[in-house]
């Protein structure tokens, strides 16, 4: 009989869990670009062999997020602008069309999740949890996915946005630019979302997407060492 993986039987495998705390890590600048990343050390610190380590290190260099150097070793890559506007540029066409479903297919309970959402972004800038702000932003804008029938669309993007991470999070590191611009994208959004106006919605979500050319000097500034620039 075939020895089943833990892949297979519904569990994500060694190198996954490796890959994605690696991947966590880099979009939130605990490891830093140009970093220096010791396979050995790696191995300790997920108590993993090498074979999944440097499986996790592939998976990380074919994102762009990982570069080795022979006879020297692998480092965190700087942020890919172009990969980050590449894709801003697919969410911004697939949202604004997947807000405007969301409009029409929006239950009391869809409602209610969005309005959470952003109450508890609203408690992290109370209290000043950058990272929390962060993950509930993503949540914001997942969830509309999820309520318009398009969540494996969503799954899609995810997978190939982490530049795009890497910049929205540095984003929030700025000083000068405020958490509450983008609550208050995310209520006009909800606004135009409960109010069934799919042609406001969409102009909303295309206005939200802009926000990085905006924001570009700024983060870029304040981060110079951090880019690619384009």
């Amino acid at each position: 009989m075939a020895e089943t993986t833990t892949e297979q039987a519904g569990y994500p495998s060694l190198s996954y869990v490796a890959y994605y705390t690696l991947r966590r890590d880099i979009i939130y600048c605990d490891l830093t670009p140009g970093q220096k990343l010791s396979v050995r050390d790696l191995e300790e610190q997920f108590g993993l062999g090498r074979t999944p380590v440097r499986e996790a290190l592939v998976r990380l260099s074919e994102l762009g997020l990982v570069y080795t150097i022979p006879q020297s070793g692998t480092y965190v890559s700087r942020i890919d602008l172009q990969r980050a506007e590449d894709a801003r540029f697919m969410r911004e066409h697939l949202e604004s069309s997947v807000i405007m479903e969301c409009c029409a297919r929006l239950t009391d309970e869809g409602r209610d999740s969005l309005e959470h959402v952003i109450d508890l972004q609203e408690q992290a800038v109370a209290s000043g949890d950058a990272r929390a702000f962060f993950e509930h932003d993503n949540d914001f804008h997942e969830l509309i996915f999820k309520i318009a029938g398009r969540h494996t669309v969503w799954s899609t993007l995810e997978a190939h946005n982490t530049h795009l991470q890497r910049f929205r999070w540095l984003r929030t590191q700025v000083k000068g630019l405020e958490w509450d611009t983008i609550i208050n994208q995310h209520h006009q959004m909800l606004k135009a979302i409960t109010s069934h106006d799919p042609e406001e919605a969409n102009f909303l979500s295309i206005a939200h997407a802009h926000l990085m050319f905006s924001e570009y000097l700024a983060v870029t500034d304040a981060f110079p060492d951090y880019f690619d620039r384009l």
